[in-house]
């Protein structure tokens, strides 16, 4: 089953299909950075609610895993979901969410 990975609300990350589940983003430092979504098959996303200073969830990928199929875009308030969606093909066994993570240099 694939697997769609988008935000939902202002504070929530829905994970459905092969991963199911939600993940709150309350102590996400949205001004700096978003959730960092690490996947079993090594992609890396960010995702981040404010995208272009609207009310919609961007994604970015960090890192493309061997599952990643699309990032879908959305660019409009009123869609449904007011989110881009990271779309996965049938194999992701897990997914982690870090809402505080800084990258080494």
């Amino acid at each position: 089953m694939a697997t769609r990975i988008y935000g939902a609300s202002d504070d929530l990350i829905e994970f459905d299909g092969d991963v199911r589940g939600e993940c709150g983003c309350y102590g996400t430092d949205k001004k700096e950075h978003g959730a960092l979504v690490v996947c079993s098959d090594g992609t890396l996303l960010e995702v981040k609610y404010g995208k272009g200073g609207d009310a919609i969830w961007g994604i970015v990928v960090m890192h493309s895993g061997e599952l990643l199929d699309d990032v879908q875009r959305c660019e409009s308030e009123d869609a449904d979901p007011y989110s881009d969606v990271a779309v996965f093909r049938d194999g992701l066994k897990w997914a982690y969410i870090a809402t505080k993570w800084e990258r080494v240099r």
